[in-house]
């Protein structure tokens, strides 16, 4: 009898430990469950302004006393000096298709002999053709996102080749005498048409452009210093005119010009010469770097402004009517959610001399604004100063000093979105 009682004691105390720890993991989880954090990132926020946006080029165009089908020679946006042939006329469009193969095949054959050659196996380097092949493949996504397809089939072309190479070092040789008499054939057979053809000649150097819009002569690129409200109005609100017996244009300055009319209110925020960003959402193209070259006066509450540019590629080169964002303010921090910034104020001391008055009157004056983060399980204020707030979230200064014993916040903190009590040096456990 006294055995088994023992035993059932025993059992019991077993079981009331397990309900125990079982409990206290429960309440543990329970508790832990209670806090969630976000990272705090570093970011940048812009303010901006909407506008219509027409670009004014220096412009000249190419003359052509040639009929037929133009062949480029050079792509939009490239510089080229005078008397450079930047276009070639034929009569047919058939002699333009030949001719654009031939050029083709040329630097096709080029291609494979550059790579038939390369028979010194020890010269190359695996981890170097790695490193190469890398980044041409990440030129090649940067040029998508961007939308600005100048130079795509270069990059294209050097993306095969350092792949070709790589085949080279881990097969050996790649055998391409039989692309290369093919070409050679085919070359043979287009030079033996004697394509006639007229070179197009640069009459002064500048960026070529292919194309023609109608709209090169609708503002003087001499007038921008006599810019004015209703200037921009009607170049905005003008129709392109037709051009004929043109074969596209040279761009003379590297400065082009994007004009827009604003809201005069923004006079006081900025200057002539100042540099700015635009953004221009239509190509993907963010903080184009421009310069203020001119304010005018204020007219119905508007003024009109000038900004200039130096970049140039085939998609500049093309602009003419566009909507851009004009950035106004930027700022960078980190992004926090705004609902997890508290004031703090420190806990007064305790001292039978103090009164309550001087009590609140220091707890008025030493207070900051904070966010609270977990370091493991234990809770830590971290000082954060707000710079911009869209509600939702807020950016808050990445050069905040130390106040009141409390650190500043800093990049990757997990910041508590969601919990109670929060307090300095608590621990959630």
């Amino acid at each position: 009898m006294f055995r088994n009682k023992k035993i059932v004691n025993t059992v019991c105390t077993v079981l009331v430990l397990a309900v125990m720890i079982y409990l206290f993991q429960d309440v543990f989880k329970m508790n832990s469950n209670k806090y969630e954090t976000e990272t705090a990132e570093l970011t940048t926020v812009q303010e901006t302004i909407d506008l219509d946006a027409f670009i004014v080029r220096d412009e000249q165009y190419l003359d052509g006393n040639a009929k037929g089908t133009v062949v480029p020679l050079v792509s939009d946006g490239d510089r080229v000096a005078s008397s450079d042939a930047v276009a070639r006329v034929c009569a047919k469009d058939q002699d333009a298709a030949d001719y654009a193969e031939l050029e083709n095949a040329v630097k096709m054959r080029e291609r494979y002999v550059q790579l038939n050659e390369q028979t010194e196996l020890e010269a190359l380097d695996m981890q170097k053709l790695n490193r190469d092949i890398d980044k041409a493949y990440t030129k090649l996504l940067e040029i998508t996102n961007s939308r600005d397809y100048t130079g795509l089939a270069d990059s294209v072309a050097g993306f095969e080749d350092s792949l070709a190479s790589k085949q080279v070092l881990r097969d050996g040789n790649i055998d391409l005498s039989e692309k290369i008499a093919a070409l050679d054939k085919r070359i043979a057979e287009l030079e033996a048409k004697n394509i006639a053809a007229k070179d197009v000649l640069a009459p002064v150097s500048g960026y070529y452009i292919s194309s023609i819009d109608g709209y090169e002569n609708t503002l003087n690129y001499k007038d921008i210093s006599s810019l004015s409200v209703s200037v921009v109005d009607n170049a905005l609100g003008s129709k392109p005119v037709a051009v004929s017996g043109k074969l596209g244009k040279i761009v003379s300055s590297y400065k082009w010009y994007i004009i827009a009319n604003i809201d005069s209110k923004y006079s006081k925020l900025i200057d002539i010469g100042d540099s700015m960003k635009v953004n221009i959402p239509e190509y993907g193209y963010k903080n184009v770097k421009v310069t203020v070259e001119q304010l005018s006066p204020a007219h119905d509450g508007r003024i009109a402004i000038a900004l200039s540019c130096n970049a140039m590629n085939e998609t500049y080169a093309n602009m003419r009517i566009e909507d851009i964002k004009l950035v106004i303010k930027e700022y960078e921090g980190y992004r926090v959610k705004t609902s997890a910034i508290h004031t703090y104020i420190p806990e007064p001391e305790t001292s039978s001399q103090a009164t309550d008055e001087t009590t609140t009157t220091a707890a008025k004056q030493d207070k900051i604004s904070v966010v609270y983060i977990l370091r493991g399980t234990v809770m830590n204020a971290r000082r954060v100063e707000v710079i911009y707030t869209d509600g939702d979230y807020s950016i808050v200064s990445k050069e905040t000093e130390s106040a009141l014993g409390i650190r500043p916040i800093r990049h990757y903190d997990e910041v508590i979105v969601k919990g109670r009590n929060l307090k300095n040096g608590r621990s959630i456990a």
